[in-house]
């Protein structure tokens, strides 16, 4: 049956998560967000919780700058944040006027839908903030996440799909395929069984491109209630990352199926990108082969490529293998966590210490224990009594048996910072001072000037002009050559260096 879909992008969020360890400058955004704005998305996602520890860590910037200055550009087309479970900026739980706070400043920073997760699917983490969300104007949307276990069965995702309609009256609901491993065969099942669930409310799918399996699974579950596809813009999709908006829409269509996005306003983005991603030396997103392995420790894009980083620092990346497949005891021994943050990084971690000392949880990180001992909620299934018992022996003493209530803190918080946007109160309480104070000292510079929309319209303009000698342009440290197309006397179609 025919339908028009919506397609949402989130080449600004889970694409270079995935693909760059969430390394790309607001400078590259800023020249292509108004094509963003005509491209024909339902929303696009900006900001998750880990882009504001990459940016003030490592790009020297400020998120809700980043926030604002996107938001100035997008006039049609809504921006799409974050309810990371009740941690906001860190991995624990917080004081429930913080994360009351995390809504206010992320509404008031140009945000206009906020979706919620946690990996547990612990509501009482969630649904508080969602319905404070809606109350102050924003739509909300609650992922499912999806994971192949004993425990996430069909059943039990109605009965969560069911349960947070109940407590937090959501807008939508998303299925969120954060390792790639639900195939269509899975979403014959699913997808019904959520229709069903949900009623009218729209269905969404959200997957990545681990194994090479959400083109087949994007069209099984459209045939089944999804409405809603989420995508990235070529070449900063595929491979970790979700899958490219050009070959779903041409999938899309060839099924019959119409779409409002305007392929022209797609291309022009992901010449944008091609040229970005050359300057700052990123890899492109390429389709990936059958891994079922994946199905095991299901590591999600983003930690897959921290995970990667990490190892080839520490002269290990011959270890990789070892790791990926130590994950996946780790997960069935720890109750079946889902493989999304917090919960990937604590079993990949946990994982790796194991294999780089030999001795499997003689190093366990605060963050393991407490998830074992319900920290973070109550965990899907039951830890393994023999590892409860080696994590509680030998985590840390200082971590308290039962988990303690968090108490008030913005008081607090506004009282140490009195003279302080809450925006700058939110960093400095989730990120070291000096860091924060690095920031607004010194804020890091922007992408090199040759990433200016001019620049790359000249580029375009002697590509598409088919020049007949070799061009060269430099500008700061950047030098590029264009050279003749094939069949103009060249043998090769351009370089950079």
């Amino acid at each position: 049956m025919t339908r028009r879909l919506r397609l949402f992008d989130t080449t600004l969020r889970d694409g270079h998560q995935c693909l760059w360890a969430t390394r790309m400058p607001t400078a590259m955004m800023l020249p292509v967000v108004e094509t963003f704005d005509c491209a024909g998305f339902s929303a696009i996602e900006l900001m998750g919780n880990v882009h504001f520890d990459a940016c003030v860590r490592y790009l020297r910037e400020d998120p809700f700058e980043r926030l604002r200055e996107v938001k100035k550009r997008l006039v049609r087309t809504p921006v799409q944040g974050f309810i990371r479970s009740a941690c906001v900026l860190g991995f624990d739980i917080e004081p429930a006027d913080i994360n009351r706070l995390w809504v206010d400043v992320l509404l008031r920073n140009g945000t206009d839908r906020l979706v919620a997760f946690d990996g547990l699917h612990d509501f009482d983490n969630t649904a508080p903030h969602l319905k404070y969300a809606k109350e102050n104007g924003a739509r909300t949307v609650h992922w499912l996440i999806f994971s192949d276990s004993p425990v996430h069965t069909d059943e039990m995702y109605v009965a969560k799909a069911r349960e947070i309609i109940a407590r937090a009256d959501v807008d939508e609901i998303v299925i969120q395929d954060t390792s790639g491993i639900l195939t269509p065969e899975r979403a014959a099942t699913l997808v019904p069984a959520l229709r069903a669930a949900v009623g009218d409310r729209p269905l969404g799918l959200h997957s990545h491109c681990l194994v090479g399996l959400p083109q087949r699974t994007y069209l099984e579950a459209v045939r089944h209630g999804v409405d809603g596809l989420y995508t990235c813009v070529s070449p900063v999709a595929d491979g970790n990352a979700p899958p490219s908006v050009q070959t779903t829409a041409r999938n899309l269509r060839h099924a019959g199926h119409e779409l409002d996005i305007d392929d022209a306003a797609i291309d022009a983005i992901g010449r944008h990108l091609e040229a970005g991603t050359a300057l700052l030396g990123k890899p492109a997103g390429r389709p990936r082969d059958f891994d079922l392995g994946q199905f095991d420790h299901q590591i999600p894009g983003g930690v897959m490529s921290n995970l990667i980083a990490n190892l080839e620092q520490a002269g290990m990346a011959d270890r990789l293998a070892e790791v990926l497949e130590e994950s996946g005891r780790v997960r069935a021994e720890l109750g079946w966590p889902i493989m999304v943050t917090p919960f990937s990084q604590h079993v990949a971690v946990q994982a790796a210490l194991n294999v780089i000392h030999g001795d499997r949880y003689g190093v366990v990180p605060d963050e393991v224990k407490k998830y074992a001992l319900g920290y973070f909620g109550k965990p899907s299934a039951p830890v393994d009594p023999d590892v409860l018992d080696r994590v509680v022996e030998r985590g840390s003493r200082a971590i308290a048996l039962e988990p303690p209530v968090p108490e008030p803190a913005v008081e607090r918080l506004r009282r140490r910072h009195p003279g302080l946007d809450d925006e700058e109160r939110m960093l400095r309480h989730s990120f070291p001072e000096d860091v924060i104070d690095d920031l607004y000292a010194r804020p890091g510079d922007n992408l090199p000037r040759t990433m200016a929309v001019p620049f790359l319209d000249l580029i375009d303009r002697l590509r598409e002009g088919n020049v007949s000698a070799p061009v060269p342009a430099r500008a700061a440290d950047i030098d590029v050559t264009l050279a003749p197309a094939a069949g103009a006397g060249a043998t090769d179609g351009g370089s950079a260096a």
